[in-house]
This record gives C-alpha cells, structure tokens and sequence, in this order.
C-alpha cells in the first residue's frame, strides 16, 4: 500500500480539528514524510511539551483514515497513558477530542482477547485504532506468555499476529523517546509488528535518533514566543538563603499570590477558576517524606490532604490521582514527587516549580518546564501572573544572572544566542534597550543591588528563523518574551499590581465625537433557489408530456361462447370456446371532463414553492389543459379515475423536477450587533505608556499601552511593533481620523475567506473612523506578506463584505477596507498618505 500526499485532507482535517499552526505544520510534514514511508525509519516529529500532540495524534488519524488505512496502532509506555488515549478516541467521553471524523473502533488487548472487537476486525470499512502498551508487545517467554501473541477463539487469531499480517498497519509511538536508545526490547516489540509507517511522536527524542527520522521541530522556545505555553521566571532571593524550609515558604508564598490572582480574573470574567498547585522536586523517597511532613506540619499547609506524594516506584497510581487536581474543589496544593521526569503529566495548573537540590541548569530542561508549561485557561490570558510558572532557585539572584547564559541554554537550545534582555524595576515600567545574554554577567550585582523589584525578562526573535532580518533598514525585530529572572519581592510586588488591575474597571471613551454603542455588521450566507413559477412553464413540454397517456389501454371483457355440437358420429354433445374471437371493452367509471380539469389545476397549485395567486391560478389551468390537450381528453372522450391519476401523478413529478432545475444563488444576509456590550472590561496588568516605546526593542507583544487620544478604549495591546503598533501611533496623532480601536475577539467584527475548499473566519486589525464617519476596516501586514495567498484571500473577502454591507439599507454609517504593508505604515505622513499607498474598497 503506498500513502499519497493529500493537501485537501489536510485542509480538511485542519478546519474539522481547528489545529493550531504549528500542530498543522506538523502533520504537513508526517504526511509528506510518508510517501516513501521506510518501517525502519522512524517519522519523528518533536514538539515542545504543552503545544498538543494529542491534536496531531488525532490529525494523524483522520489523515490516515482518509488514505484508506484501516489498521493504526497508538504506543503508550503506560497503562495511565493508554487510559487517557482510549478517553481521547472514544466517542462519548468528556475527553473525546472533538473534530474527529474518522470514528475508529478503539481496541485494546482486553477487547480483542474477550472477543467484543471481533465486529469491527470483520468489517472492512471500520478504522480500527489499536491502543497498546509497549510492555504487552514484548516478546513471550517460557514464564511470560502474553495476551497479545494468544490466539483468540472467535477471531482465531492473536492480536499480535492479526497486526503483523494487516498491510496497512501504522504505528504511531507516543512518547518515542521511550523506545529509542538503551530501550532495546521495546524497540524490537514495534520493529516485530511489520508496519507499513512508525510515526513517532515526542518533545524529547532520544540523542540517538538519526537526524533524518526527525521529519518535523518545533522547540520549547518557538512554544513560549507563539504563546502556546506559559513562560517560564526563574525567581531567588537576593540574600541567597538555601535553607529547605525558607525555600518551601517562598513558594506558598507564591503560590497564594497566584491563587488570589486566579480567583480575581475568574471573579470578573466568569470563567471556571482552576487549583493552581506547586510541584516540588526531591532527590530521594526519604527527602520527599521530609518534605512532606513540614508541608503538612501547622507553619505551613496544616492539612495532609493538601500535599500529594508521588512515589517514583509507583508512577502509574499516582498519575491517576493527579487527575482531580485542577478541580477548583481539590484540596491538593502541592505536589511532591522523586521520579521528576515521568511521562504522562497532563496537569494544567503547576504555577510553580522548587527543587530541593542544586539543579538549577537541569530544571530547565524541557521534561521538567513541561509539568508547568500548560494553560490552564487553554490560552493566554494576557495576565502575567496567570501565563507565567514560577522556577524557583535556591541560589542568590546575582549568582543566578552570572550564569544566564548556561541556563538559558537549556530552555532556548540553539537558539539562546538570538536571545536579548529587558530590565524593569517596577511592574508596568518601559523596558529598557536590549542587550544580549551575556551582557548580564558584568553588571549582575549592580542589577540586584538596585532594589528587590527587578526583573530581568529574556527575548527571543518572534518572526521567521534565528536571524532571518524581516525589517528593513537593518532595524532590530521585536521580541517576546520566553524566559525571566525575578527576586522573590518583584513577583509579590507584581502579584499585587495585577490584583489592583483585575479590581480596576476600563470603560471606554465617549469625549471622541463618536456616539456608543456602535453597530457592528455581519454577514452570513445562505443557499436560495430562484423564485419558481408555473408561467415559466413551456406549454408545449406539457402537451408532448400528455400526449403519452392519449392511449388509455382500458382492461377488457371476454366473451365466451359455449356452442354445442354433435361428433361425427352423432353419438356424443361436443362444447366448443369461442372467446379469442369475442372480447369487448369492460365497462369503466369515467371522470367528467371538468372535474379533470379542475382537480389537475388544484394538484399543480398545492405544489411545494407555488404561490397562491391569480397569476398561478391563471398558470395552473393553462398548463393542465395543454395537457390534457396532449392527451386527447375532452369533454367527449374522459379519462377512467385510475389513468387519470397515473397521469396526473406524471405531471406533478414533471413539474417537480422543474423546480429542482431552477438556477440556486447565494444571499447575504446583514444583521447588526451593538458594540461594546458590555462596555466595562478589565486589564489585568499595570499599563506602560506608549509615548515611552520608540523602537521594536522597547516593545513587548500583547502588553497593555495607555497613553492614546483617539482610541475608543484608554488601553490597548498587540501583537506586533512594525504593523500594529506603529499603526496605532499614526492613527492617534491624525486629526483627519476621529476614533479608533483595536479589533479583538471581544469585537464582533469577523469576515468569512475560503482557502482551498475550507471555509474560515478571521479577525481583521482595526477598525478607525474618519472625518467624514466613514467606518474603516484596517488589515496591517509585513511587505512580505502582501502577496501571499492566504492574505490576498482575506483581503478579497473583506472587500465583498464592504460591498455587501453598503448595499443593505439597514446599515447607516458607510463602510470601507484597506490592506496597508509595514512600508507604508512607516513611510507615511499621516493618514491620507497610509490611504494612497494601500489597497482600498469603499
């Protein structure tokens, strides 16, 4: 069997799942990978922790399903991971990943060997999606004989046997890097099952992994500056106090301030609050008791129920009660666990990481950041004490900035020499200008001994590749933040600012000549078929169509006659039938012409679409009477009651099929939402003012700025310095533009593109109103984006959707689009410039 690349699967699958980016990408690369698909050669994609393998699991899946697979395998190195799996698979569970079309049997060793899967092994059309520990593919011995390799009676076959002989089988190993290397045994266990394709996936593949069996890499640091993962701060003390017991106090410390922070954004935007919980890291089963014990004792938590001890020689039971964790009813706080790099952690709301130990360069490695990396709330909230997981050292802060640049190295890998800092030393404070890594080591103590509030936050590149220039005029690129150093005070001192933002409502400015709430359009469109009409019908086709009942072929009456006659010999009567020669028409029931008539009008009205109306009535008799026409029927020669409904019964169906022939159009159709509704919202984070950022290095992406004349909200955020924020700056200093605001998801401004055969939405920039009131729909762009397909496909809908807004008479203000390029922004003097040198509707 061979698997071809499928691009419209992939568009398909893309839509149906809504795949992040790089989960798309992802699965790109395994498809495009498995065209010349070589059992022994791993298809590795390596994905930062947090970014969501499931989804491409799932993607995978589909994909396959697709081609014509029938048989996949999904590895686990556990049995709580294979639980979770099936959870994931399986129609009907609170953890079904929703999108899924492919719906395949989930089968496992159990339901194989008691014989419930053999339904699905019998149909040929099922996807059948094996999960399956590593362990119960592992050889038997003589003292070890497996279920997998019995056979079963009503299959007849064993499992692994039924595997090795499908020729569409595909492995997908979650976890790789669990079978790779040293795992020698299990690697034979996948390598025995003959599949067609091994896709393996992980976020730590083995060193031994050959480079060309990784098909696909999206590092930890790409995962923070996407802002797919929270980021993580790296927080000690400047007095450098190592004691256990201070440590374990700084984190709680922490950890409350994350809680009262959690709670507040809940409060106030009525979203489910999570039980943020701190993971503590020990070097042996005796220091976890100890650690335990004072957690539990009455100067901390108080409570045994609060602390969770996982025990490194039984990871399974203890995965399984990390489940509840993040339940807002668990009384669990802190994790304490000695096996710190297991598999299988899925625990959303770890905010903050201690180890016990001096490990400050091993807990940035990706295993241990990625029990804290996920977002609880499923995306960035824009708080920082909410999107941030605290690492705490046990080192003294000047100590800790020293060695940046060893530490860093293991979050950001390869790329740790693109990395900058910015130094603040007060929460909503301007950055400072960059300055690279290891800049920091000369001046470490003067930055700790300015005062306890300072925060070193490392930025890394947030456009293209390590050192891909995507400015022009050799202008640095703007950064986000991926990594940060904090003493202890500035994150309480933060925590604090963020409480006061959360209690403090933002309510938007009415002084700007421009009347609240606005009216914000949408279009939708539906399938119409055009207006149909018996007068359209061809009198003609109806008469032809009676013509072919003109002949009734009535049934018929036979005579017999019974003769009587002699023989021959006059001896014996002799009854002779005569009936071939003697048939007659049998008498018959026949309808009065105007009743016909009438009754063929009445069906042909009573039609689905057809109007009551003179002008159809008017139709509906000419078009019965060219029928009967047709038919030869008049008032001298009626129809019998059975052929007149067989033959009415034709006309409908005739007329029908008239119908379903008429030419369809699409509508739109236009209707308004009031905005903003409510007007009140919150920022959550102390903001800096704009007038204080002058470069992309001073920038930080999706951080609140004030500070603005014209916008119709006193903060704003965005997503990037050369498009949007510069924007912003050109449209607040133009007296020829009245107000202007970002376009959020808030804003319930949405413009629907199709690409490929999928169809989508997206989110246009801004949206700004002139002098003249004209409503303008803003989309800023890199130049290097102008031309790309996908952003054309945008811009050619958002220019239908003008069109249709304007032509709806019950849209009052007149609205307009413009595609502008970073160039322009940059180069124009104000707004009519940006105008003329962008691409307009209007």
């Amino acid at each position: 069997m061979t698997l071809d690349y499928r691009p419209d699967l992939i568009d398909a699958i893309s839509a149906s799942l809504r795949l992040r980016q790089p989960n798309r990408e992802a699965l790109e690369s395994i498809a495009s990978a498995l065209v010349d698909a070589d059992p022994d050669r791993h298809l590795v994609a390596d994905l930062a922790t947090g970014v969501g393998k499931t989804y491409i699991a799932a993607g995978l899946i589909d994909y396959l399903a697709g081609a014509g697979v029938r048989n996949i395998v999904i590895i686990t190195p556990g049995t709580t991971i294979q639980r979770k799996t099936i959870a994931n698979f399986t129609y009907g569970t609170t953890k079904f990943v929703a999108g899924l079309a492919s719906n395949p049997a989930v089968l496992t060793v159990d339901s194989f060997a008691n014989g419930s899967a053999a339904a699905a092994i019998d149909n040929p059309d099922r996807v059948k999606l094996f999960v399956l520990t590593v362990q119960s593919l592992l050889r038997p011995n003589s003292t070890d004989a497996r279920r997998a390799h019995r056979p079963h009676e009503s299959t007849g076959v064993a499992l692994a046997d039924y595997l090795r002989e499908a020729d569409d089988l595909v492995v997908i190993a979650d976890e790789h890097h669990v079978y790779s290397g040293n795992a020698k045994a299990f690697a034979r266990a996948i390598k025995d099952l003959d599949p067609l394709a091994v896709v393996g996936l992980t976020a730590t593949p083995d060193p031994s992994t050959p480079n060309d069996h990784i098909v696909h890499h999206y590092p930890l640091s790409a995962a923070i500056a996407d802002g797919f993962v929270k980021v993580p701060v790296l927080v000690a003390r400047p007095d450098g106090l190592r004691e256990l017991r201070t440590q374990l106090a700084d984190g709680l410390s922490l950890l409350d301030a994350k809680t009262e922070a959690i709670n507040s954004y809940a409060a106030r935007t009525g979203r489910t609050p999570v039980n943020p919980v701190m993971f503590v890291v020990c070097g042996s089963i005796n220091e976890a008791n100890s650690v335990r014990d004072i957690l539990t004792g009455p100067d901390y938590l108080n409570d045994p129920d609060k602390v969770l001890l996982i025990h490194s020689d039984e990871p399974d039971t203890a995965l399984e009660a990390l489940d509840g964790i993040e339940d807002p009813k668990s009384p669990v706080r802190v994790v304490v666990s000695v096996s710190m790099l297991r598999e299988g952690w899925d625990v959303k709301s770890i905010y903050v990481i201690c180890s016990t130990r001096a490990m400050d360069s091993e807990l940035l490695t990706e295993q241990v950041l990625g029990r804290g990396l996920r977002l609880p709330f499923g995306a960035r909230t824009g708080i920082s004490m909410l999107d941030t997981v605290e690492v705490l050292s046990h080192r003294r802060f000047a100590e800790l900035l020293a060695d940046a640049d060893q530490l860093l190295s293991q979050t950001l890998g390869e790329r740790v020499s693109d990395a900058e800092t910015i130094t603040t030393s007060e929460p909503g404070d301007i950055p400072s200008d960059p300055a690279p890594v290891g800049q920091l080591v000369s001046n470490a103590d003067d930055l700790a001994d300015d005062g306890e509030n300072t925060l070193v936050a490392v930025q890394l590149d947030g456009q293209g590749a390590p050192g891909q220039d995507t400015l022009l005029d050799d202008e640095p690129q703007e950064r986000r933040t991926v990594s940060g150093f904090a003493t202890i005070s500035a994150r309480l001192a933060e925590a604090t600012a963020t409480q006061a933002a959360l209690s403090t409502t933002v309510m938007p400015n009415t002084g700007l000549g421009v009347r609240l709430p606005l009216y914000i359009p949408t279009v939708t469109h539906r399938i119409e078929r055009e207006p149909f009409s018996l007068a359209s019908i061809d009198t003609t086709d109806t008469e032809a169509l009676g013509a072919r009942f003109a002949d009734d072929n009535a049934p018929t009456l036979i005579r017999v006659a019974l003769e009587v006659e002699r023989d021959e010999a006059g001896t014996r009567v002799v009854a002779t039938d005569h009936s071939s020669e003697a048939r007659v028409a049998a008498t018959q029931e026949r309808l009065p012409f105007e009743n016909i008539e009438g009754d063929l009008a009445a069906r042909l009205l009573r039609t689905n679409g057809i109007t009551q109306s003179i002008t159809e009535h008017n139709a509906s008799i000419a078009v019965a009477r060219a029928f009967l026409r047709g038919a030869g029927v008049t008032e001298d020669t009626p129809w019998r009651a059975a052929h007149g409904r067989l033959a009415t019964e034709a006309l409908v169906r005739f007329i029908d099929q008239q119908q379903l022939a008429a030419p369809v159009r699409q509508v739109a159709d236009v209707t308004q939402t009031r905005w903003p509704e409510p007007p009140e919202h919150i920022n959550g984070v102390p903001p800096t003012n704009r007038n204080h950022v002058t470069r992309p290095g001073q920038f930080i992406r999706n951080h609140p700025y004030t500070g603005w004349r014209r916008s119709l909200y006193p903060v704003m955020r965005f997503d990037s310095y050369g498009a949007e924020f510069r924007l912003a700056v050109l449209l607040d200093n133009d007296d020829s533009v009245t107000a202007w605001t970002r376009i959020t998801p808030e804003l319930p401004l949405r413009i629907a593109y199709t690409t490929g055969s999928v169809a989508r939405h997206y989110i246009p920039d801004f949206l700004a109103i002139d002098d003249a009131g004209v409503h303008w729909v803003l989309e800023a762009k890199a130049d290097s984006e102008m031309t790309d397909a996908i952003v054309v496909a945008k811009a050619d809908a958002a220019s239908q959707w003008v069109r249709t807004v304007n032509a709806s008479p019950a849209v009052g203000p007149h609205w307009a689009y413009a595609l502008v390029s970073e160039t322009a922004i940059r180069s124009a003097a104000g707004w009519r410039q940006l105008l003329a040198a962008a691409r307009i509707t209007r």
